[in-house]
């Protein structure tokens, strides 16, 4: 009697992805420069979006989740979650950008983020509004989804950016020194099934969900 020995071997993805049917040929590049200093790593699953003035760059869609409810008509200061651990909700936001309220035309300037302290890598970012801008005229209520808005608000509001393709995998994209990586190059997924309870981010309706749901399903 022979022995025989059989090699096997498969794929291992990451846990966001349930199923994974098509990604991006040669992956894509991912531009770093609008990431805050404090983000070291981006997680799979991480929604991106083909930059519009370079060709070949790819931006992140920043999203956030609010932890506290909305009860003004103009709220200016915003409470959001923050995380430093794998798959749990936090936020990429800078200073100067445009934030709004998922499926409304309400958008303000962000004035400044006072950082949280966190516990067990989960804790809670300040996000101040620029008055001047009329802060979010809208009402909502704790786990209402934010995202980034165009500048223009003189008609209404709508997403900076509108997500082609999700991360595949975790990437760095500054050493511990602070030193910011430039172009890292990245695979990407553009059909497929992911896990939304397990996405490192909030994903609202307006800038990923309904972008990618002809192509990805979110269970």
């Amino acid at each position: 009697m022979s022995l025989q020995c059989i090699k096997q071997t498969e794929t291992q993805y990451n846990p966001v992805f349930l199923k994974i049917l098509e990604d991006v040929v040669g992956g894509v590049t991912i531009r770093t420069a609008r990431i805050p200093t404090t983000t070291k790593f981006l997680r799979p699953g991480t929604p991106l979006k083909a930059d519009t003035t370079s060709v070949g760059l790819y931006d992140i869609v920043k999203t956030a989740k609010l932890k506290r409810t909305l009860g003004t008509s103009a709220c200016v200061t915003i409470y959001v979650y923050s995380s430093s651990l794998p798959n749990a909700p936090g936020h990429e936001f800078k200073v100067g950008e445009w934030i709004m309220i998922d499926s409304t035309g309400s958008a303000a300037t962000i004035a400044s983020i006072t950082i949280g302290a966190k516990t067990n890598g989960v804790g809670t970012d300040i996000i101040y509004l620029t008055a001047g801008g009329g802060g979010l005229n809208a009402t909502a209520i704790t786990g209402t989804i934010l995202q980034e808005a165009d500048n223009d608000v003189t008609t209404a509001a709508a997403p900076l950016h509108l997500a082609s393709c999700l991360l595949r995998d975790a990437v760095r994209v500054r050493l511990e020194s602070g030193y910011t990586l430039q172009n890292i190059m990245a695979g990407a997924v553009v059909r497929g099934t992911v896990d939304e309870s397990i996405l490192p981010y909030a994903m609202p309706t307006e800038a990923v969900k309904t972008p990618l749901t002809a192509r990805i399903r979110f269970v």
